[in-house]
């Protein structure tokens, strides 16, 4: 896993601690499945650039 995707994993789980988000609640927003969502999170799978993109836009905002 390369520090990006790290930092991008670090992002998501403050933004679900700070919102009270749940993977489920993530995924839909960010328009990226839930198990995908889950194992980018946990660093299992690299995401694409779409998903970045879409997920570093979704934590970038407040709900």
């Amino acid at each position: 896993m390369s520090q990006e995707l790290s930092d991008l994993a670090e992002a998501i789980i403050a933004y679900q601690k700070k919102y009270d988000k749940t993977d489920g609640e993530m995924a839909f927003g960010s328009r990226v499945s839930v198990e995908r969502f889950h194992a980018i999170k946990t660093g299992e799978v690299d995401p694409t650039s779409d998903e970045q993109s879409s997920l570093k836009s979704y934590i970038s905002t407040k709900p």
